[in-house]
């Protein structure tokens, strides 16, 4: 009975825990949150319109 609770505890705190950092990194914007941040070199992680650029640079 108590194993049952204490695993539901844990269940619903890792659920908030994961939720709520979804919301926080949501909220940075896609290159604040993204793991790579600090060695990416590419301008267009950050342009939302990215592939379209790409597209009419190789025309």
């Amino acid at each position: 009975m108590l194993f049952s609770i204490l695993l539901g505890v844990v269940i619903f705190a890792y659920a908030a825990f994961t939720l709520i950092r979804f919301i926080k990194k949501s909220r940075e914007g896609q290159c604040a949150s993204c793991a790579l941040k600090n060695h990416c070199n590419t301008a267009s992680c950050c342009a939302p319109d990215a592939p379209s650029r790409a597209k009419t640079a190789k025309s």
